[in-house]
């Protein structure tokens, strides 16, 4: 149990009043369960014909009741979908999202990180999508993108529901780049194409978002996981959301993470989700760019907005993160992306040409402002450390700085592996980060070795 004791919680066993209690619970548990499994048997398989089945919304009724109680079973809600689903298909119901979003809510504020209670939200508005009944599905999807930041105030650092938001969000985009006049076209018209509709969206898989703006989608299964799923072929998408509306969806979310990062510096899922919308932004930024470039000068012109997008990371999200916790490995992660994101393919080279060389020269001059500003986070760190009692940090803290050495020695090596200076300086200071490295965390010596071997390489 988080924040608890496990002394705590046994020592409650040892109370007679506390155990009865819970020895009552047990058992309207169990006799609970035994009735939803036999009834959901006689359901399935019915030993006798002419015995009346039992109904599936006397079983929906029972996993609600249980799942209010315990959400984390995961066959409770297997079970539950296949009601919906045995409704939905043998007696031509009409599916109605809200009642499985509020029992979901509900379980959500029991335990907020329950796997599969964010699961089945995300089945019952995937599914309510494939329908195609509903008319208002950017509220609906609206409406979820809300009780994420609610959920995100209680703690940001909740990573179900980091990831559930941008499923939302994944979604609302593939309403924004696909006209539902030219869905509902190939639905009617051609049943093979039919089947090869990008479905991926349904699984808020953000390449297909990256497809679906760059027109070039593909089609994938719908990869729901290991668990009751609908295969039903994604019909009558409404396109509520325009050009512009997507473009402030993806500032929004961009600005999103921005505030949750500021929050709390050590929020990883914050951070990923950063790297993960940063091409999306990417995308958003270029596209008022002039149609009538040629392909060289729109591959320029996205390089050259890479490496502006990866200095305004490292001056306005890096560097204050860095300075403020440089012992928090969060940040340093979020900076070793935002290195090899920025750096100028090799494959550009030849079609680019001299303004590839330019590119570079930009590239390598962000990683010498990087250079600096660490070598300076390290002398501020050296004097604290020999201010304070340098005994009582841990060994990766403070005078140590173990994070500060391996972005040096990542940012050196970047600069080395580029060959355009005379590298024995470079190759000098990035062995001293290693050999300090060897000294304040040997544990992971041989790996540093590993690392001194590249360079000699």
């Amino acid at each position: 149990m988080h924040g608890q004791k496990r002394s705590e919680y046994k020592s409650r066993l040892l109370n007679p009043e506390a155990a009865s209690k819970l020895a009552t619970k047990a058992q309207q548990w169990n006799a609970l369960s035994h009735e939803l499994l036999s009834q959901r048997k006689r359901l399935i398989t019915p030993l006798n014909a002419d015995a009346k089945p039992p109904s599936p919304k006397m079983l929906l009724t029972l996993t609600e009741k249980m799942l209010t109680v315990n959400p984390d079973p995961s066959h409770l809600w297997n079970i539950r979908r296949e009601m919906l689903l045995h409704l939905l298909e043998k007696e031509s119901s009409q599916f109605d999202v809200q009642p499985e979003l509020s029992l979901t809510a509900h379980c959500l504020q029991r335990n907020p990180k329950a796997y599969s209670s964010w699961f089945h939200r995300k089945w019952s508005i995937a599914y309510m999508l494939s329908r195609g009944k509903t008319e208002n599905q950017s509220n609906v999807l609206q409406s979820e993108l809300d009780l994420c930041a609610q959920f995100l105030m209680l703690d940001e650092r909740n990573f179900h529901c980091w990831n559930y938001r941008r499923f939302v969000v994944a979604l609302l985009g593939s309403m924004a780049a696909k006209e539902s006049a030219e869905i509902n076209e190939i639905v009617t018209n051609n049943t093979a194409a039919a089947a090869n509709l990008p479905s991926e969206s349904y699984s808020g898989d953000w390449s297909s978002w990256m497809d679906l703006l760059s027109e070039d989608s593909t089609s994938k299964e719908i990869l729901m996981g290991a668990q009751i799923v609908s295969d039903s072929t994604p019909k009558n998408l409404t396109s509520s959301l325009s050009k512009e509306k997507l473009n402030e969806l993806i500032v929004s979310e961009w600005n999103f993470t921005s505030s949750k990062i500021q929050d709390n510096f050590s929020n990883g899922s914050a951070f990923h989700y950063r790297s993960k919308l940063i091409s999306i932004v990417l995308e958003a930024r270029l596209a008022s760019d002039d149609e009538t470039l040629d392909n060289a000068a729109r591959l320029l012109r996205k390089q050259e907005k890479i490496l502006s997008m990866a200095r305004e990371e490292w001056e306005e999200i890096l560097l204050n993160a860095i300075f403020t916790e440089p012992d928090d490995q969060t940040p340093w992660w979020y900076h070793r992306f935002i290195v090899a994101w920025a750096k100028p393919s090799l494959d550009l080279r030849d079609e680019l040409g001299d303004s590839y060389n330019e590119l570079v020269e930009d590239y390598e001059s962000l990683l010498y402002e990087m250079a600096d500003s660490l070598r300076e986070l390290l002398e501020v760190e050296k004097e604290n450390g020999l201010e304070g009692d340098a005994a009582e940090r841990d060994e990766s803290k403070g005078v140590k700085c173990k994070w500060a050495y391996l972005g040096l020695h990542l940012v050196l090596f970047s600069l080395f592996k580029l060959q355009r200076v005379d590298a024995t300086e470079l190759l000098c200071e990035a062995q001293e980060c290693l050999d300090a490295l060897i000294a304040i965390d040997p544990c992971r010596s041989e790996r540093y070795k590993m690392l001194a071997a590249e360079l000699s390489a």
